[in-house]
């Protein structure tokens, strides 16, 4: 742990050397890099190692093609070791603007390899490895109504994300990896995408993926079939690697100017409309200075001034 503290403060502290902008454009790129109080959605990159086999180039396409709206394929291999040095694998997640990446590669100590992993900050947050024991690609199933690029509804399976605490964060991260996008309200009737992920053993892990049928079923309530269409994974967990609590502390908090704290007599209706509730002392109308209309003023002037200009014409007496 304190090997893992002492490489992450090297990298941050290289990470922060950043000369100053020259131009107006460096500037923008610079400005575009810091922190947001509302960030944006996730995006992830999908890179082949140094070696990788059929299954793991297949593997990638179909997580890519899951992941196409917010993601990034790279087509050349890169030769980084991830649990090694990270560095090289860092400098490229940041010229991507990118916060999650997969990572495969083949060896003969490590056949169909991916590495999962997310990073923080310009240095690395969890990394999680798998082996890859089983696939089956979009392909061979039939061909489905759901558009690629869903969203999902996930369902964690099995008593293992409980009992094992690296386990709550094996699921905490795909909860970030499918769901990029946070949603307040969910439409049933548009459900249509599940992945369920089951925990079979401490090192196994189950990727499945559903399309809903919804069906009549004589009440309120419908009939829910489940038909698969892929992916479908098998994965061996061989490898693990998370922050300490006081990094994952850092890349939790909230800012306190995102926290929406509750005002006092505010309130919105239906078409968003900002209302306000006023409390105000009594007024007493009578001793209020009222404003006067210009033209009633002048037209008491002008009738005051002809007043004072008219002579006295005396008048004749008769005899």
């Amino acid at each position: 742990k304190q090997w893992y503290q002492r490489r992450v403060a090297i990298t941050a502290g290289i990470a922060r050397k950043v000369n100053p902008p020259k131009t107006r454009k460096g500037k923008k790129i610079l400005e575009g890099r810091d922190s947001l109080l509302v960030e944006n959605e996730k995006k992830t990159v999908l890179m082949k190692g140094a070696k990788t086999s059929g299954i793991i180039n297949e593997v990638l396409a179909d997580l890519y093609k899951i992941r196409r709206s917010n993601a990034v394929m790279m087509d050349r291999n890169n030769p980084f070791l991830p649990f090694d040095e990270s560095q090289g694998l860092c400098d490229l997640m940041k010229k991507k603007d990118a916060s999650m990446f997969v990572f495969g590669s083949h060896n003969k100590k490590r056949p169909h390899n991916i590495v999962f992993g997310r990073t923080f900050d310009g240095q690395i947050l969890d990394m999680i490895e798998f082996g890859v024991t089983s696939f089956k690609k979009l392909s061979q199933f039939k061909q489905t109504k759901v558009p690629l690029g869903a969203k999902p509804c996930l369902i964690f399976n099995g008593d293992v994300f409980e009992k094992f605490d690296n386990w709550g964060l094996i699921q905490n991260f795909f909860c970030d990896f499918f769901c990029t996008t946070k949603t307040s309200s969910i439409n049933l009737a548009g459900l249509e995408y599940v992945i369920s992920l089951s925990a079979v053993e401490p090192d196994q892990l189950l990727l499945r993926s559903y399309e809903v049928h919804m069906k009549k079923s004589g009440t309120s309530t419908p009939h829910v079939e489940l038909q698969e269409i892929g992916v479908s994974l098998d994965l061996k967990l061989r490898r693990s690697q998370f922050a300490p609590a006081d990094v994952r502390r850092h890349a939790l908090k909230v800012p306190k100017a995102a926290k929406l704290g509750k005002t006092k007599n505010i309130s919105h209706d239906m078409a968003g409309t900002k209302m306000a509730t006023v409390h105000m002392t009594k007024q007493n109308i009578a001793e209020m200075p009222q404003a006067r209309m210009k033209g009633v003023k002048g037209s008491k002037r002008k009738e005051g001034d002809e007043g004072s200009k008219k002579k006295k014409v005396p008048t004749a007496t008769l005899r």
